[in-house]
């Protein structure tokens, strides 16, 4: 009951999200959709590392993403473009929202085929390291909805991405209900033994 309900969530935050802007695939001057995902390295979009603004491949390391764009490239600028778009993001400012839809692009990257045979099980897993440290380092994140209220915390549906993606929850979280009877992701007591300040650097 608990991942239906996550799954649900994630698809009608993305769809919101998505409606927020125009259609990005042109914005920078080349086709966002025509960008071909390839294996740089296992950390990319994954906090902290930084190597995605070092990878040739990353049409944005250069050029950079606005506010006013990248949901609209999250929409409509294929699955590569927006991930290499969302990894830049949150190189600049790592946050919990560029950590999130980072690590969503890798899960449809892994979903769609879009990677190499031989190296869909390491976006798999890049993409689980992406919701886990969502988890570990930005716990506290909220996801506003367009008229700027309070929609959920972005740590439940990173919880049930990884699950959903085959993955083991790292260190003391579990899922309860709230009081309204939806399952929420909270830290338990006594039971992290993760360094998060060496973890988060």
């Amino acid at each position: 009951m608990f991942s239906s309900y996550i799954k649900f969530s994630l698809i009608g935050l993305v769809l919101a999200a998505t409606a927020c802007g125009d259609n990005g695939q042109y914005e920078f001057g080349f086709n966002t959709t025509g960008i071909e995902f390839e294996l740089f390295d296992p950390t990319e979009g994954v906090h902290p590392s930084k190597v995605t603004l070092n990878n040739p491949r990353n049409p944005f390391r250069e050029s950079g993403v606005s506010d006013d764009t990248k949901f609209a490239i999250l929409g409509d600028g294929g699955n590569a473009g927006a991930f290499y778009a969302w990894a830049w993001l949150l190189a600049k400012i790592p946050i919990g929202e560029n950590q999130f839809f980072t690590a969503v692009k890798l899960r449809d990257l892994y979903e769609s085929n879009e990677v190499a045979e031989e190296d869909r099980d390491t976006v798999r897993r890049m993409a689980i390291d992406g919701f886990q440290a969502l988890l570990d380092c930005f716990p506290e994140s909220l996801l506003f909805d367009a008229s700027g209220t309070v929609s959920t915390r972005f740590a439940t549906l990173a919880y049930g991405q990884i699950l959903d993606l085959g993955g083991v929850v790292q260190g003391d979280w579990t899922l309860v209900e709230d009081s309204l009877g939806n399952p929420t992701a909270v830290r338990s007591t006594g039971i992290d033994a993760l360094d998060r300040d060496f973890k988060c650097r």
